[in-house]
C-alpha cells in the first residue's frame, strides 16, 4: 500500500489501522526521524527494553537475528517495535531479499516492523534493483510512505520553527534564501539555522545567510541574476567563472538567467496593469510560495518595460547561438552578460 504522505500515518495511528510493516523513505531525513520516534512511542507502551529492537541498516544485516526479533511476541504489552534504520538495500543478497520476503509474510500481528531509507534511496526506475525489490515487498505486505523535500512554504515554516527553538528568529526573506542556498535539503537547513542562530541570537537576516552559508551549485546559478540586477559587473563575471569551474553548463546558466528576467518582465507587466500579486502568481502558474515572482516584484521597478523586452530578446538570440556549432558557449555567455550590463546602463 502506497500511503498519501505523513498525514496518512497520523490518521492511521489515531484509528489503529497502521500496517504491521512500514517503509519510510525519502530526502527529508529529519521528518523521517521524527515519525520513527512517534511510531515507536505509539507501539511500545510497556517494558521498552524487552519490546523494542533496533538494527543499523548501513551495515550488513544479521537477518536471522532480525527474524527472531520480529517473530518474538511482546512481553506484557500489546505490541513490540522493530526498527531497521537507514537501510542500504544494496547490502542485501538475493538470499537476504528472500529471507526479508519470508519475514514480511510471516510477521506476527503484534509486531510493528519499520524500515527507513534516507542515505541510499531505492531506484524505482530500475525495476531489477534491490531497492526497487524491497520497495515492492513493503508495498505488498505493508505500507510505504515517502518523505519528500519540503516545498518553498513548508521550508520557510520549518526554518522559522527551528530558529525559534534555537533561541533566535529568522525573517521570511532570510528563510527563503537559506532554503535556496541549501537546495531545500532538510538536514542541511536544520544544521545551518542552528549555526546562524548561535551567531545571530537577535535575529537571522539575509546578510547573515550570505555571509555564513555556502550555497549549493544550483543556488550559485540563481545568485547570478541577483548580481546582474544589483548592477555589480565584477561580481557577476566572477559568478560565471565560479559556475564554469564547478562544471555547470553554460546552457543551464543561460536558462536560469532567462527565467529570472522572465519573472521580472511578468511582474513588471502585472504591476503596471494593476493586477494583484496573488492573482498574477496564479495566472502565471507560480506554485508554492511564489518566491521567484516575489523577487521579480521587488526588482522590476529598476527596469523599464522596453529595457526588459530588449534583454529578453538578447537572451533568446543567445540561446539560439548556443544551440548551433560556433563560438565557445562560455564566451557567448560572458558576452551576453556584458551586453545586458550595457543595456542596463543605456536604459
Amino acid at each position: 500500500m502506497i500511503l498519501a504522505g505523513p498525514n496518512q500515518l497520523d490518521t492511521m495511528m489515531k484509528d489503529g489501522s497502521l500496517p504491521g510493516l512500514l517503509l519510510l523513505w525519502g530526502e527529508d531525513a529529519p521528518l523521517i526521524a521524527g515519525y520513527q520516534r512517534r511510531l515507536e512511542r505509539w507501539a511500545v507502551t510497556a517494558f521498552p527494553d524487552f519490546n523494542r529492537s533496533r538494527y543499523d541498516g548501513r551495515f550488513p544485516l544479521d537477518l536471522d537475528a532480525l527474524g527472531d526479533a520480529v517473530r518474538s511476541l511482546p512481553m506484557m504489552a500489546p505490541r513490540r517495535f522493530v526498527l531497521v534504520d537507514d537501510l542500504d538495500a544494496n547490502l542485501l543478497s538475493a538470499v537476504g531479499l528472500e529471507k526479508f520476503r519470508q519475514l514480511a509474510e510471516e510477521r506476527p500481528e503484534e509486531t510493528l516492523l519499520v524500515v527507513t531509507m534516507r542515505s541510499v534511496l531505492p531506484d524505482l526506475k530500475k525495476k531489477g534493483s534491490k531497492g526497487a525489490k524491497l520497495f515492492d515487498l513493503c508495498d505488498r505486505f505493508g505500507g510505504v510512505c515517502r518523505f519528500q523535500k519540503p516545498t518553498g512554504t513548508a521550508a520557510v515554516q520549518r526554518t522559522a520553527s527551528a530558529a525559534e527553538k534555537a533561541g533566535s528568529s529568522i525573517s521570511r526573506e532570510a528563510a527563503q534564501l537559506l532554503a535556496e542556498y541549501c537546495g531545500r535539503d532538510p538536514q542541511r537547513m536544520l544544521t545551518e539555522v542552528q549555526k546562524l542562530a548561535a551567531h545571530s541570537p537577535e535575529g537571522i537576516t539575509p546578510e547573515d545567510v550570505r555571509a555564513l552559508v555556502a550555497p549549493v551549485t544550483e543556488a550559485r546559478v540563481f545568485d547570478l541574476p541577483d548580481k546582474i540586477i544589483a548592477g555589480d559587473y565584477t561580481a557577476a563575471m566572477a559568478a560565471v567563472n565560479d559556475l564554469i569551474f564547478l562544471r555547470e553548463s553554460p546552457v543551464t546558466i543561460l536558462s536560469i538567467l532567462s527565467m529570472a528576467f522572465v519573472d521580472l518582465y511578468r511582474a513588471a507587466v502585472a504591476r503596471r496593469a494593476g493586477i494583484p500579486d496573488a492573482e498574477a502568481k496564479k495566472a502565471f502558474g507560480y506554485g508554492g510560495s511564489g518566491f521567484r515572482y516575489d523577487k521579480g516584484v521587488q526588482n522590476q521597478r529598476k527596469f523599464s518595460l522596453p529595457a526588459l523586452e530588449r534583454i529578453l530578446e538578447l537572451l533568446a538570440e543567445t540561446d539560439g547561438r548556443m544551440k548551433t556549432a560556433g563560438p565557445d558557449p562560455r564566451v557567448i555567455l560572458e558576452t551576453t552578460v556584458a551586453e545586458i550590463f550595457r543595456e542596463m546602463e543605456g536604459a
